[in-house]
């Protein structure tokens, strides 16, 4: 009875068409690199995030990457709303390597993000700002 347990195994795999074995094969990716991404990175030069309060208000922020790491950041209408002055944040600025500071066109800063479980980024500063922001698509 083994043996013909064995065999039918053997002769089912022998009889599996070679398009489905090529299906479960992974496409070689260059050496060195993460084929891998997680939610805060973004692909190219352009990434969207949704901002949102616990309440359930919730908008737009699109960042558009500059050299250096800092980039231009624009808010969709109602942003007001999320959070005080959020409308009118004009720069995405990297402070270290987990953090991001949110600034205005002056260069006055309206929140400091840092990296969540569960978001992408959470406020960290001013602590009573309650808005986590989620990477969704352009």
């Amino acid at each position: 009875m083994f043996r013909t347990i064995i065999g039918l195994a053997l002769a089912g795999i022998a009889l599996t068409p070679f398009a489905e074995k090529g299906a479960i094969m992974t496409e070689p990716h260059p050496v060195g690199v993460d084929p891998i991404q997680t939610s805060s990175m973004a692909t190219g030069n352009r990434t969207a995030y949704v901002a949102a309060t616990p309440s359930g208000q919730s908008c737009r922020i699109v960042v558009e990457g500059l050299e250096g790491g800092a980039a231009t950041a624009h808010a969709d209408a109602g942003c007001a709303e999320v959070y005080p002055g959020l409308e009118s944040v004009a720069q995405w600025s990297p402070s270290d390597g987990s953090t991001v500071r949110l600034l205005t066109a002056t260069g006055d800063a309206l929140l400091e993000l840092g990296a969540s479980d569960g978001f992408a980024y959470e406020a960290v500063s001013p602590l009573a700002a309650q808005v986590t922001f989620s990477q969704t698509g352009v």
